[in-house]
């Protein structure tokens, strides 16, 4: 019995002795998100939360300064598309933001995979002229229900543009352009 007690003493000794361990880094970290820590680029960006900073819960002070230090490293374009996402986002309503929060929630659960692939068809799209953006757009609008659900299904089964595509067996001569058919220029 004193056996037990000795090896419950000491299993319960050692785990409250990694737990001491493990804590020590947790608080060192916090420490570093101390404003006086940030470098002068994030302090610049986190200005507005300068006098507020040690009341903000250390897990949203640390996504502020990821946020600070991916805005410092984005061209003058990204930031410009960033602030007018966010401009949008603070005019939607209640119920448009609960709607991009569940698609937000249904991308994050897509494997790797397809989020690659729809992440390279939104670039692909991004790249195209205005004008062939809104021609797409109004064609999405028109079509019906079943087909658009047909189109996600393909789209999530598709490679993206631009994306390696398997090499297809030999095209016959029914894919060219007729002057190329029968050796004739």
């Amino acid at each position: 019995m004193v056996k037990t007690v000795n090896n419950t003493m000491m299993t319960l000794s050692l785990m409250l002795l990694l737990m001491i361990i493990a804590a020590g880094p947790a608080t060192a970290d916090k420490a570093e998100l101390a404003w006086d820590q940030l470098s002068k680029a994030q302090q610049a960006v986190l200005k507005n939360f300068q006098q507020t900073w040690d009341d903000i819960p250390y897990e949203r002070r640390q996504r502020l300064v990821i946020g600070a230090t991916r805005w410092d490293e984005m061209t003058p374009e990204q930031r410009a598309r960033a602030k007018d996402r966010l401009q949008q986002w603070k005019a939607s309503s209640d119920e448009d933001k609960e709607k991009m929060r569940q698609r937000m929630k249904e991308f994050s659960q897509l494997p790797l995979e397809l989020k690659q692939a729809l992440r390279q068809k939104y670039l692909w799209f991004s790249e195209l002229p205005e004008t062939q953006q809104q021609q797409l757009r109004d064609r999405w609008q028109n079509l019906a229900p079943e087909k658009k659900q047909q189109i996600r299904d393909r789209m999530r089964s598709t490679p993206s543009p631009g994306a390696a595509v398997p090499m297809r067996q030999h095209q016959g001569p029914q894919n060219l352009p007729n002057q190329f058919r029968h050796g004739r220029q």
